[in-house]
């Protein structure tokens, strides 16, 4: 049985990863570095500090820090949320659901502790999750499961008594490599990619979401 219900946050429940992308292709050109939204897509469900460090290795530049450019990312990012940000299709439903089967939920995300507390705040669902907890603090980010299985820990529950919402691959990756549950809710672009056949459903939007897919996903091996 199902005893927790673990949740990304960027793509999957504010409309963020377009933002990410925006503002990784305002900033990396600053130091020299020009990449293409498929660039961006490909790490999308990866820290931000993990993003920065990739590219620096493999085009170093001198001015700044990983540090300081993944700072500059975040807080553009920050402003774009604020600015233009709102929830995916299907939140609040779901965030219901569980709530209404007193299931705990929390959210696990690559994204900054300050980043994920502004989010919540914003748009008022903190109140549905017993904490949030960022990969910032782990040693190894996604795809790798640190972030999931200290989730779980905390919520005090088994991995395999656990179900993730992803929207990333790298997202969906962790969470099967913690050995939980996985519904992937792909951006529309990237449905059809077949790495997302690693869930163990698919849905386009959380407005998918019902009765019938929380039972069978209760009842699998």
């Amino acid at each position: 049985m199902i005893k927790a219900v673990i949740f990304d946050m960027d793509g999957l429940l504010i409309d963020s990863e377009p933002f990410w992308a925006q503002a990784e292709l305002e900033i990396f050109p600053r130091y020299g570095v020009n990449l293409t939204l498929a660039d961006c897509q490909k790490m999308q469900g990866v820290s931000i500090r993990e993003v920065v460090q990739y590219w620096y290795e493999r085009s170093p530049w001198t001015g700044a820090t990983v540090e300081r450019v993944a700072e500059q990312i975040t807080q553009r990012v920050v402003e774009l949320i604020l600015q233009q940000g709102k929830l995916m299709p299907g939140v609040e439903q779901v965030l219901e659901f569980f709530k209404q089967r007193n299931i705990p939920m929390a959210v696990a995300s690559s994204s900054e502790p300050q980043l994920i507390k502004l989010v919540l705040e914003r748009f008022s669902i903190a109140k549905y999750f017993e904490f949030y907890h960022s990969a910032r603090s782990e040693k190894h980010g996604k795809p790798y499961p640190d972030v999931f299985l200290t989730t779980a820990k905390k919520l005090k529950v088994q991995p395999q008594q656990c179900l993730v919402f992803e929207d990333s691959y790298n997202g969906v990756k962790a969470a099967r490599r913690a050995g939980m549950k996985v519904v992937a809710v792909p951006y529309p672009e990237n449905f059809d990619q077949p790495e997302f056949d690693l869930a163990d459903f698919k849905i386009h939007s959380l407005e998918e979401w019902n009765e019938d897919l929380w039972q069978k996903l209760n009842n699998l091996n």
